[in-house]
């Protein structure tokens, strides 16, 4: 006795090879005068409408049910993912937080370093000088060597924590558009590419709709496309 599986299967196949036999006979389909153009109206109401309800209703009794189990599992999912998705971004904001705030410190202490070790240069280096004029050196001997140009370079500041294994932080650079005239000004001019920039076609296309030919609007054109509908007789 064949299964519901095998019945599917079959229901499946025949759905299939109709919905083939239909569509090659329209892929050759060419009006040429009103017998052709009759021809292609009844195949497109009669047939191609009435084989793609059939063909939709056939995987829509099983898309249904595997949506629902679907979406039952999602929701267990997420009853404890999310609270656990919001966790993580947490600490990791967090983190960056605090390893944002430890480099700021870093860099301070670097730029402290650095300062205190320029500044122990000139010492040394106004002793050179001292210590060149004693001895005899020419006067411009001595300003050459007072006035040379300070060329030291402070050890780097160690950081103040160990890295936890598993754990980076790295920049990441993202645009924010502040002022979206000036971009569009800067496009027109050619400063800046017009990929950076993308047309609202939605907005567009319902000012198209509203306002036809009568349209408007610097760099746009309304253009009339025919939509053939058919309904089942």
């Amino acid at each position: 006795m064949p299964t519901t599986q095998d019945l599917t299967t079959e229901v499946e196949q025949e759905l299939k090879t109709q919905a083939l036999t239909v569509a090659d006979r329209a892929r050759v389909i060419k009006i040429v005068d009103e017998s052709t153009y009759k021809y292609a109206c009844s195949l497109l109401v009669d047939e191609i409408k009435p084989m793609r309800k059939r063909w939709s209703d056939f995987w829509e009794g099983m898309r249904e049910p595997a949506y629902r189990a679907y979406q039952a599992i999602m929701d267990k999912k997420n009853l404890g993912d999310k609270p656990l998705e919001v966790a993580e971004q947490q600490i990791k904001n967090e983190i960056a937080r605090w390893e944002t705030e430890q480099a700021r410190v870093r860099e301070a202490a670097q730029r402290k370093a650095q300062a205190e070790a320029e500044e122990a240069a000139r010492i040394e280096q106004a002793k050179q000088a001292e210590f060149a004029e004693m001895a005899g050196a020419a006067p411009e001997e001595v300003e050459a060597i007072a006035s040379a140009p300070v060329a030291v370079v402070a050890a780097p500041v160690e950081r103040s924590y160990e890295k936890f294994s598993g754990i980076s932080v790295r920049s990441k650079w993202v645009a924010v558009v502040t002022d979206v005239k000036k971009l569009c000004a800067a496009v027109g001019k050619g400063l800046v590419p017009v990929t950076y920039v993308t047309p609202n076609q939605t907005a567009l296309n319902a000012r198209a709709t509203s306002d036809k030919n009568m349209l408007q609007i610097p760099g746009v054109v309304a253009k009339e496309e025919k939509v053939v509908a058919g309904r089942t007789r």
